[in-house]
């Protein structure tokens, strides 16, 4: 049983949900960790515990309002592991929300749908 992390949000990081059994993967907020490896190291080694046995079908919902290029390398680790239960040949859908104005944002996903391989779809807010 692989134990769900709740991280809450603060002014420079990411509200984080991570709970395989209500099949809630959830990125809120800003994400400015002053340290963003130890930040994001938990949800790394999560993601890793998860795809070892993935729900039938796993939603990952990202809905930022903004990240610095340290966060982006490591939101990229953790689309990278999700890759593995593509290849699994299980349901993955990355939902990528951004503001209707945020040409950048939208950008920024396709780059990252495109560096992983994975389906996103993209939804605007």
């Amino acid at each position: 049983m692989i134990t769900p992390i709740r991280i809450l949000p603060t002014s420079e990081s990411l509200e984080i949900t991570l709970d395989k059994e209500m099949g809630r993967f959830e990125f809120h907020g800003k994400s400015l960790p002053e340290n963003p490896n130890e930040f994001f190291e938990p949800v790394i080694s999560w993601f890793k515990e998860y795809v070892k046995e993935p729900n039938k079908e796993t939603i990952v919902t990202f809905k930022m309002e903004y990240f610095n290029t340290a966060s982006s390398k490591r939101i990229l680790d953790v689309l990278s592991i999700c890759h593995d239960i593509h290849k699994k040949k299980l349901s993955i859908i990355i939902n990528w929300y951004y503001r209707y104005n945020d040409d950048d944002m939208k950008e920024t996903g396709e780059s990252f749908s495109e560096i992983v391989q994975l389906p996103f779809k993209f939804l605007t807010y």
